[in-house]
């Protein structure tokens, strides 16, 4: 990042990724008024900078905040939007949750690519790390957080992730800043405050550089986390692998669900579904279901699957009256379409869960079931619940994408080509 009177300051934030608009969210506290004073000095990134103050209304001073807060930015020419905001709840999590609602809704009155700046320093990351450790965690959870990141759909990016708090104090004793000083960051009745107040000054006490090193523990097992997810993948579905045992098996699922960003189940849950996995005969397909996906097994692999999608009622029929050259029914399970060069006159019945028909397929002599067809033609189960049966005057036609021998005829007759995409059930 480029700056002018600041060219050997203490702190070097990281360089900022393009975009056309930066926000910065401004408490007012020591961390992002460093941050607000240093990144000004840069005329490229001043021009594209604005501040956002949330209001929590929880604070008797919360109201002074907002002013002194807008006093800041228009003292650095730089235009701040003061968010105020009423929750019911007021612990951290139910406060962040409604800060970033506030960002959010800012955000979207923007245009082009707009990044929100965060004044996070290396010792909120270290507190972070001390926090999952003691309440458990893997190793996701100890790599700490990232310069970038996305929270309710909000990008954000945070310079000052590698900066440790003391270059902070002495950047702005060095330019005589002065700040908002919160005193319930002082409770040390919250876990965070805990940590930062008693924990970590104990490790320094211990060792004077425990926050650089815990640093390179951080980034260690970041970069172990990284290979980890190059070995394991990303492509759905994930072999499975049977030499694998339940604790390992049970291990690759859950930094592959990470990976994917979809929710991991309960470990107890988790492991239960890989024994399940492994011992399974090909016959079998185990099933993990959470509010979110539901998880199988199929052709030594696991699937990660739309559970909205397998909870349609699939006992519906309807009527298709096609009337035209071009055709297309659109139905939550897939999409049909036929495309011939003269006009059809045609009614087709569409029924799902059908079961006990036979089907003659094309360069077929006999007909067979079309259980039998469906598993010689490797398609899933989940999909074969949910395919559409074609019916004209009762005469089973097609199957999804599967045509019979009078079908094609048919078609052929009016040089008609019939397609059916079903919808992809993959997560």
């Amino acid at each position: 990042m480029g700056h002018s009177q600041n060219k050997h300051s203490l702190i070097e934030p990281l360089p900022l990724p393009e975009a056309d608009h930066y926000v910065l969210a401004f408490s007012g506290g020591s961390d992002s008024t460093a941050l607000l004073h240093y990144l000004v000095n840069d005329t490229h990134i001043k021009n594209k900078l604005s501040a956002i103050h949330v209001n929590h209304q929880v604070h008797p001073d919360a109201r002074h905040w907002a002013k002194e807060c807008q006093s800041s930015c228009q003292e650095f020419d730089v235009p701040c939007t003061i968010k105020a905001i009423k929750t019911a709840q007021t612990d951290e999590n139910s406060l962040r949750i409604n800060r970033y609602k506030a960002f959010s809704q800012h955000i979207e009155s923007l245009s082009g690519r707009v990044i929100l700046l965060t004044a996070h320093h290396l010792n909120d990351d270290v507190e972070t790390l001390v926090f999952r450790l003691i309440r458990g965690t893997g190793l996701a959870g100890l790599t700490g957080m990232t310069d970038t990141g996305s929270y309710q759909g909000v990008q954000t990016f945070r310079p000052l992730i590698n900066t440790p708090k003391t270059l902070i104090r002495q950047y702005l004793n060095e330019h005589s800043l002065s700040w908002i000083d919160d005193d319930s960051n002082l409770n040390t009745d919250y876990d965070r405050n805990y940590i930062r107040h008693k924990i970590i000054p104990r490790l320094e006490q211990l060792r004077p550089d425990a926050v650089e090193r815990i640093k390179d523990s951080r980034d260690n097992l970041s970069a172990s986390l990284d290979l980890l997810n190059q070995l394991i993948g990303h492509s759905n579905p994930l072999p499975l692998n049977p030499h694998l045992s339940v604790q390992q098996l049970a291990t690759t699922l859950y930094h592959w669900l990470a990976r994917r960003q979809l929710q991991r189940p309960h470990k107890e849950h988790l492991l239960s579904f890989c024994q399940a996995c492994l011992d399974a005969n090909a016959d079998k397909l185990p099933q993990l279901k959470t509010d979110h996906l539901i998880l199988t097994t199929w052709q030594q692999a696991i699937y990660a699957l739309n559970p909205q999608l397998l909870t349609i009622n699939t006992q519906q029929s309807h009527k298709l009256l096609i009337q035209s050259d071009t055709f297309h029914w659109h139905h939550e399970l897939g999409h049909l379409s036929i495309r011939a060069k003269q006009v059809m006159d045609i009614e087709l019945t569409v029924r799902f869960g059908t079961l006990g028909e036979k089907i003659q397929q094309v360069g077929r002599k006999h007909r067979n079931k079309v259980k039998e067809v469906l598993r010689q033609k490797s398609i899933p189960p989940w999909q074969r619940k949910r395919l559409p049966y074609v019916f004209h005057h009762n005469k089973l036609m097609a199957v999804g994408s599967i045509i019979s021998h009078e079908w094609q005829q048919y078609l052929s007759n009016y040089e008609a080509e019939y397609d059916w995409q079903s919808t992809d059930f993959i997560l």
